[in-house]
Order: C-alpha cells, then sequence, then structure tokens
C-alpha cells in the first residue's frame, strides 16, 4: 500500500473481492455442513475415520474428500474476508512471527478493532494451520486431525461472519 493508504482503484478491488465472498458464502458454508452430515447428524468421527481409512470404497472416500475440500474452500474464505478487509479498513497490522500464517496480522487487526473477540481470532489461525496442513501435509495428516479441523472452521465461520459483516457493510459503500 502507499503511503496514505490505498488507492482508490485498490479499495474499489478490496471491495468487489468482499462483496463476491459474501454473496456466495451462504453456499459454501452450507457445502461445508452437508459434506459434514454425510457421517451423520453429529458428524460422528469413527463413521468418518472409516471412511478417511478405506481402501475398497472410492464412494466412501470420495465423502471424505467432500469434507476436506470444504473445510480448505471456507476457510479460504474466512481468509480472503479478514485480509481484504484489514486492507480495506486500513487496520494496523502487526508483524507476523516465522511460524504464523500470512493471514495472521490481519485475524489480529479484526480482533483488535473489535470485530471479532481473542477465541474466534485463535480459531481463525487454527483453521488457517489446518487447511495448510490438508494441503501440504494430507499424507501423513490422522483422520481425527481432518475431523477437528471441520468442526473447527465449521463453528468459526459461524462465530465470524455476521458480526464482520455488520462491521464491513459501511467501508462498502
Amino acid at each position: 500500500m502507499s503511503r496514505g493508504g490505498p488507492r482508490q482503484a485498490e479499495r474499489q478491488r478490496f471491495a468487489r473481492r468482499i462483496v463476491g465472498h459474501l454473496e456466495d458464502f451462504p453456499r459454501q458454508r452450507a457445502a461445508l455442513e452437508m459434506a459434514m452430515s454425510e457421517f451423520g447428524d453429529d458428524f460422528d468421527l469413527a463413521r468418518f475415520k472409516e471412511a478417511y481409512d478405506s481402501a475398497d470404497d472410492l464412494s466412501r472416500y470420495n465423502r471424505v474428500q467432500s469434507v476436506e475440500r470444504a473445510v480448505g474452500r471456507v476457510q479460504n474464505f474466512l481468509t480472503d474476508l479478514a485480509v481484504n478487509a484489514a486492507r480495506l479498513a486500513e487496520l494496523p497490522t502487526g508483524p507476523r512471527g516465522d511460524d504464523d500464517s500470512k493471514a495472521k496480522p490481519c485475524f489480529d487487526a479484526l480482533r483488535d478493532a473489535g470485530v471479532i473477540d481473542g477465541d474466534v481470532c485463535r480459531r481463525l489461525e487454527k483453521g488457517q494451520r489446518a487447511r495448510s496442513q490438508l494441503e501440504h501435509q494430507y499424507l501423513g495428516m490422522p483422520a481425527g486431525d481432518v475431523h477437528r479441523a471441520a468442526r473447527v472452521v465449521s463453528s468459526t465461520a459461524d462465530d465470524f461472519i455476521e458480526p464482520f459483516r455488520e462491521w464491513i457493510e459501511p467501508y462498502l459503500d
């Protein structure tokens, strides 16, 4: 960003991205919920693990992959919303630690601005780490970790989206 903040074209680009993500978010959230429901109303760990470990039933394994993909997509939406909003609102962001995600300073900025609380901020970062593991360390990831990631991202999405939507609205005009 320039010294005086983002240029008008950048601000419009951030706002367009946010609006697009907010419009499509309910569909992405519903896809995650539907994928999780394939393993029972309470997203049963035993059923999920059985399908996750299945070597001969690709139909069941594909349902696992639906969960994994939906987790990644919803977490990406939450991250993109946080990053673009922090830029649009010109929130001060601190440095990130060596082990932190690139989005962590934006999650922290939303917390510091009172948009989200510390618990939601921690869960956003936890979801971001899990998404990264799903993408880059998949082969060594136990079914229980994937299951936990789905639960974290699902609950965090619910706790994040409404306060975020209310806060960002004035910036989108």
